[in-house]
């Protein structure tokens, strides 16, 4: 019977109207996570800690890097927080500017999606195409 209302209270304890979501609770706990580890929680660490599922723990994350909110690398603790320069790259893809973070290269957004095709010349030169009574012969 203690047991069952120790859940019962934990449960009332997690549902407050501060905490209006899942999504908000993994987020807090990795950033409090990092604070005090310095790395990256497991998906097992975050589904333990707010008693959830590793399934439902992954699916938040994953709605967490999608938001950018979190950043998700390779390896089994790859998560880690968005810097200020992260955001920045992030916003300006979303606005259609190429960046290659390799070679630190910025490029605008082209301001034509379609380029023209190729250019009507008004002249040609001699030797390529004999003239005769107006009308351009190969």
């Amino acid at each position: 019977m203690a047991t069952s209302l120790t859940v019962l209270a934990d449960a009332a304890l997690r549902l407050t109207p501060g905490m209006t979501s899942s999504r908000l609770l993994v987020l807090a706990f990795v950033r409090d996570y990092f604070t005090s580890y310095g790395n990256s929680p497991s998906y097992g660490e975050i589904a333990n800690a707010l008693r959830i599922s590793p399934t439902r723990a992954r699916q938040l994350v994953k709605a967490l890097v999608t938001s950018g909110q979190l950043l998700r690398r390779p390896g089994p603790r790859g998560l880690s927080l968005p810097t200020l320069r992260d955001e920045a790259i992030r916003q300006l893809r979303e606005l259609g500017w190429a960046i290659d973070e390799d070679r630190e290269v910025v490029i605008a957004p082209c301001a034509h999606s379609t380029l023209p095709d190729l250019p009507m010349l008004d002249y040609v030169p001699p030797g390529l195409a004999e003239v005769q009574g107006g009308v351009v012969a190969p």
